[in-house]
């Protein structure tokens, strides 16, 4: 019998690694000792800095976000146990275009650029997943910005619940009807979505009162997701990173403010 490699015990004990292509965990022999803890509030990464390495996120929530013209910042995205920060595609970037802050303590594989180069360049599998993981990054960023520029108050809070419920179904342990211990403030939630803390706390008692969340200190619960769905105009797939965990499984894994 094959004796356990600290790869594969890693892998064992850690669902983000499971989820991936083993050739993609074996091929830049990603173990623990290769994990980095960001405490809350430091940066993963900081807008402009050279890219030297990436990071995996294995446990805890972060955020993308950049600069805007008013010289506020704008949060891109949630980023959850799977999500990469410090890249956007494969080709050659000189240095990082937005920052990504841990929301709370956050454990991350860090890996060197030149290696996840090296690796994808060799394996075409490995690339292939990779393209499409980043792309989905992308596609779902991209997604955020736009429903800021085309939903009412109301939809923007809509496509922030199901986000938020879908990174924390990444964690494992959270998910529709249970409590999801959110590591955001109302503000926070407002600034993602370019909306005042008065206009977020009342559409959230609002959505509280139609049965759609509850919430309290620091937790939230989703109750309807449907309903929400119907009000942002987007299926929770379209939102959520579903369908590349279906891919993953496939190649066998291991602005303005409103008043």
């Amino acid at each position: 019998m094959r004796r356990m490699t600290p790869t594969d015990q890693t892998s064992a004990s850690d669902p983000v690694l499971a989820r991936l292509p083993k050739t993609f965990v074996e091929g830049l022999r990603l173990t623990k000792h290769m994990r980095s803890d960001i405490a809350r509030g430091r940066s993963i990464i900081a807008d402009g800095q050279p890219v030297t390495a990436v990071f995996l996120i294995s446990e805890g929530w972060a955020v993308s976000k950049m600069s805007i013209d008013t010289g506020d910042t704008q949060i891109l995205d949630i980023l959850g146990p799977g999500s990469f920060a410090g890249i956007t595609r494969l080709e050659e970037m000189g240095s990082h275009d937005y920052s990504a802050i841990a929301l709370q303590n956050v454990s991350a594989y860090r890996i060197d650029i030149d290696a996840l180069h090296d690796i994808s360049a060799k394996d075409e599998t490995v690339s292939r997943w990779l393209s499409d993981t980043l792309s989905r990054q992308s596609q779902r960023t991209q997604r955020h910005l736009t429903a800021l520029g085309q939903l009412p108050a109301r939809g923007r809070l809509a496509f922030a619940m199901l986000r938020i419920l879908e990174v924390a179904q990444q964690t494992g342990d959270s998910g529709l009807h249970k409590t999801i211990r959110l590591p955001m403030t109302q503000e926070e939630i407002g600034n993602m979505l370019g909306l005042t803390n008065v206009s977020i706390s009342k559409l959230m008692s609002a959505f509280r009162k139609e049965g759609l969340i509850d919430y309290g200190r620091n937790r939230i619960v989703v109750q309807d997701a449907n309903a929400l769905s119907e009000i942002c105009g987007m299926d929770p797939e379209e939102i959520s990173d579903a369908a590349q965990d279906k891919a993953s499984d496939d190649i066998s894994p291991m602005s303005s403010r409103s008043a």
